[in-house]
């Protein structure tokens, strides 16, 4: 050892008796003010019908472009929390957001999503894009309401003339969606629960097919009820459930699976109520197959399908430029489930297959038009709902056989279930990498003990 040289004293290892810490930037209420922004946003796009890792990665990429690098999103099917973690030994600023409503405005949905894509880039300013999103969610609606009323039985239409409807069965199907619209929008606008509503509706649109009957004019009303039903299922929720379920969200996932048989229940309640009651007065709803169509059939059918998408999306606030896009995700998507039908492949993997492609179309779109995938989505898998498989399966429950009325009610929960998974599938194969990541939203981190412990 050389002479006078001693070895250097070990630095203390930090305790909880340390020096406080001091709180990096931005001060408590600067965080407030950035974690009621993002949860704003949030709350647009919950109530939008946006998937929870959706939610999270937007609210979570806002707060770190605003300044919290380390944010915690928790998001449920009724709420959102954020919690900015400011340092290992230090409470959390924490802040939470309540979902009361979910009335979809595809619209504002996508004004968010571009808001977060400019404030990402930056584009704006935090300050000019707080002012933005005020913007957004005072703004009306981009329809009034009778338009939406009109897009609705249009879909409605259409939707009976691709199952075979001819010309007369295509208007009362038309007038019919009226009345459940005005009828069950009134009752949703005295806060009655969606579950009674979806149960009026059900039943006007059944009524109308027992009078059609009982007035002997030769129709099929069974093409009157399934189109009404396909305005009342809750695609798209069966499609955020399951895409939640497949990102690990399994919470909001199993919240929203339990809507849509809540919202379905109603539907299944309203068409059993009228069938019994036609029972009683002997008027001999019969059970209808579906109709067998050649080629000839294939191009009304397809612009059925579009149209029907096309109207969908209307009604949902789409904006106007989204409109064309949303049918032809359709079109392509009904196009490979009529293809691979005639092939003889079964109807839930035809399905699934066509659900792949409206998935992947549906990021193309959104990517190219800069507005959000749920739009084509949401109008794309609308040919595809199995409305008259249901109805088919409750006519035969109330006529007592109830082995074959729960194996197509099987088959119908089968055929959405292929829907939602090809379409999140389809998705997932168009998007980049990068994007993937953040459709997963982001981990649960804690901020490294170098960034927030004095030196």
């Amino acid at each position: 050892m050389i002479a006078g040289r001693r070895r250097a004293a070990p630095r203390p290892v930090p305790t909880a008796s340390t020096e406080p810490v001091h709180l990096p930037e931005p001060d408590e209420r600067q965080a407030y003010r950035i974690l009621d922004f993002a949860l704003r946003a949030g709350e647009v796009l919950l109530s939008g019908g946006e998937a929870a890792s959706e939610v999270t990665a937007m609210t979570v990429a806002i707060t770190r472009a605003c300044g919290l690098p380390y944010v915690v999103c928790e998001v449920t099917f009724t709420s959102i929390t954020l919690s900015y973690v400011r340092a290992p030994d230090v409470a959390p600023v924490t802040s939470v957001r309540l979902v009361e409503q979910r009335t979809p405005d595809y619209t504002r949905v996508t004004e968010v999503h571009n808001m977060v894509d400019d404030i990402v880039s930056r584009r704006v300013t935090p300050a000019e894009a707080i002012e933005r999103l005020d913007g957004i969610r005072t703004r009306r609606h981009p329809y009034r309401r009778w338009v939406v009323t009109g897009f609705r039985a249009v879909l409605a239409a259409a939707v009976a003339v691709l199952l075979g409807a001819g010309v007369l069965v295509t208007v009362i199907a038309f007038l019919t969606t009226v009345v459940v619209d005005r009828t069950t929008g009134a009752l949703t606008a005295r806060l009655l629960p969606d579950f009674y509503a979806n149960t009026v509706g059900a039943a006007i649109a059944t009524t109308v097919a027992m009078l059609v009957l009982v007035a002997d004019l030769d129709l099929r009303p069974s093409l009157i009820v399934a189109s009404g039903i396909v305005l009342l299922l809750p695609g798209i929720t069966l499609v955020g459930a399951v895409q939640d379920a497949i990102n690990g969200f399994l919470l909001t996932a199993t919240a929203r699976a339990f809507e849509v048989f809540v919202l379905t229940a109603g539907i299944v309640t309203g068409v059993a109520a009228v069938l019994s009651l036609a029972d009683r007065l002997s008027v001999p709803l019969a059970v209808s197959q579906a109709p067998s169509t050649g080629w000839g059939d294939v191009p009304v059918q397809l612009a059925a399908a579009v149209l029907a998408a096309a109207a969908a999306a209307g009604a949902n606030y789409a904006p106007r430029r989204t409109l064309p896009a949303a049918g032809l995700a359709a079109g392509v998507g009904w196009g490979a489930f009529r293809g691979l039908d005639e092939l003889g492949l079964d109807p839930a993997l035809a399905t699934g297959v066509a659900a792949v492609l409206v998935g992947a179309g549906a990021y193309l779109f959104a990517r190219r038009q800069k507005a959000s995938p749920l739009i084509y989505v949401a109008a794309g898998i609308i040919p595809l709902l199995p409305g008259l498989t249901i109805y088919r399966g409750m006519l035969l429950l109330a006529d007592g056989n109830t082995a074959m009325g729960l194996v197509l009610l099987s088959q119908a929960t089968t055929i959405g279930l292929a829907l939602a998974a090809g379409v999140i599938l389809g998705g997932f194969i168009a998007r980049p990498a990068s994007a993937r990541v953040r459709a997963r939203g982001p981990r649960r981190v804690r901020p490294p003990v170098a960034a927030v412990r004095e030196s």
